[in-house]
């Protein structure tokens, strides 16, 4: 189940955003075409139309006034949340910050280490980050740092951190741009090395 996906802002003056054709089947079913959607941020809303494009879903038709009233800089990511038939909750990340929030990608699995970025640690915890264990909440669920290997999280997939307190991170999991829900992985699902017989 999908409730919000990511996009990279590449090009700050485009007149439109795709969107996950997954994503939009699951949220505003098979007529989703020529639907119009309140966006909004904590402080501003604006309208929005969803639209199809080479068969694909994108949003337009306000879209750059959005981007224009924003003014963000180019790569800010930016997350998209439906909420309820007509709405969407949008947030940005602007040098990997949006308040208490942070993303990553998760690059260093192997290694059991997820990088926390220097102005996420600038911002909350000024030039002395703390020096301690982090306890990560996953859909409700409190798991140990080695949560990326415990459910499956994959190369490559982007993480957002929530900061509840000082040790205590809430965490989101997208993969091709659009949320996730993972499961504790089973034994079967595990990394399995087979070494075959010459």
């Amino acid at each position: 189940m999908y409730s919000s996906f990511v996009k990279f802002l590449d090009d700050p003056g485009s007149l439109k955003v795709d969107v996950p054709l997954s994503l939009v089947k699951q949220v505003w079913g098979e007529r989703w075409e020529h639907k119009n959607l309140q966006s909004f941020t904590k402080v501003e809303k604006w309208v929005v139309s969803l639209r199809r494009v080479n068969s694909m879903p994108i949003i337009t038709d306000g879209w750059k006034r959005v981007a224009a009233d924003l003014n963000l800089p180019k790569t800010s990511l930016l997350v998209f949340n439906p909420l309820g038939e007509n709405c969407l909750e949008l947030s940005f990340f602007v040098n990997g910050v949006c308040g208490d929030c942070y993303y990553t990608f998760h690059l260093y699995g192997r290694l059991g280490v997820t990088i926390i970025e220097d102005a996420f640690n600038k911002q909350c915890s000024g030039n002395s980050p703390p020096d301690s264990t982090y306890q990560i909440c996953y859909k409700g669920s409190f798991w140990s740092p080695e949560v990326c290997n415990d459910i499956g999280i994959q190369d490559d997939d982007l993480l957002i951190f929530k900061r509840i307190d000082d040790v205590v991170f809430d965490l989101t999991v997208y993969r091709n741009e659009t949320e996730i829900v993972l499961t504790k992985r089973t034994e079967s699902d595990a990394d399995v090395f087979k070494i075959s017989k010459s």
